[in-house]
């Protein structure tokens, strides 16, 4: 079956989304991107930037000749492939290798710098990258898991409580998010309080799954966001986080232990994170796929 190529607008939002739960459902494993990731960028990260048409410009989809998605180009500081299969054709690959390096090639005005998360599985698809000039740069990505194969404690000190999204003002989630990645009094923070509402918008949001911890002064001082992948049975989370002067409470175990617990009511058997770190460790996720990180500069031909 021939694949053809065509820009993404804007309409085909839930045709992306829907191809990555497919690819979830066909690949029994993540391969770059989950539904998380697609909607952060969508509704809150390149909105809050002002650069949302721009960054669409930077997606590039292939589809089969019944109009199915065969791979999804997007971009996120690098490019990301997403394909139906682990392993495409070399020719579908090669053009996506070329809308990448033309993207980047606008990006900086005819030189080409680049990089491209490929998962350790996806073979072919490096000695692609290999071929066209790409080297490894030792660094890498992963996506993480953790069965929800049992009852999860929740325990709050006194003086907090967890609240669902429909109870917490826009506002005072977003405040949350600042003071968790410590950007007060930026620019960046004021677009944040006028764009984090917009999550709630995705086509994957639960309020029941955006969770915050309160303090007595209605402050959100720590938070989880779960997008939930029904089809598959899978939660993801994305943002989470905890502000500076109340780490080490055990407040971002607790928010994550409810958010694990509604899932399981909802007969989710996994949850996954986009980043390892050794708070994630602590609370059982281990990888399930590695990204090596190839990376290209240079003049193409």
């Amino acid at each position: 079956m021939n694949i053809n190529f065509r820009s993404y607008r804007s309409e085909d939002l839930l045709k992306v989304r829907h191809f990555l739960i497919q690819s979830y459902s066909k690949l029994k494993t993540p391969n770059t991107w989950l539904i998380d990731r697609w909607e952060f960028v969508v509704f809150f990260q390149e909105t809050r930037s002002g650069t949302l048409e721009q960054w669409e410009q930077k997606v590039g989809l292939w589809e089969y000749e019944n109009g199915e998605l065969a791979a999804v180009v997007c971009r996120d500081d690098g490019f990301y492939f997403q394909c139906a299969e682990m392993n495409p054709p070399e020719k579908l690959l090669e053009e996506m290798f070329a809308f990448a390096e033309q993207k980047a090639e606008e990006e900086n005005g005819g030189y080409v710098e680049l990089y491209v998360p490929i998962p350790e599985n996806m073979t072919f698809a490096a000695e692609v990258a290999r071929k066209r000039g790409y080297h490894l740069t030792g660094g890498k990505e992963s996506v993480n898991s953790l069965r929800l194969d049992k009852e999860f404690p929740v325990e709050l000190p006194s003086g907090f409580r967890i609240c669902s999204g429909d109870e917490i003002e826009v506002t005072a989630k977003a405040l949350g998010h600042i003071m968790a990645f410590d950007y007060a009094e930026t620019v960046e923070a004021e677009l944040t309080l006028l764009h984090y509402g917009n999550m709630s918008n995705a086509p994957s949001y639960n309020p029941q799954l955006d969770l915050s911890v309160v303090n007595d002064a209605g402050e959100v001082v720590s938070f989880c966001n779960i997008f939930w992948d029904s089809s598959n049975r899978i939660g993801v989370l994305e943002p989470v986080g905890t502000s500076i002067n109340y780490r080490k409470l055990g407040l971002g175990r607790a928010v994550l232990h409810e958010g694990f617990n509604r899932l399981k009511q909802l007969g989710a058997s996994k949850v996954y994170v986009g980043s390892m770190q050794p708070f994630y460790e602590k609370l059982g996720f281990t990888t399930e796929v590695w990204l090596q990180v190839w990376e290209y500069s240079g003049h193409t031909d």
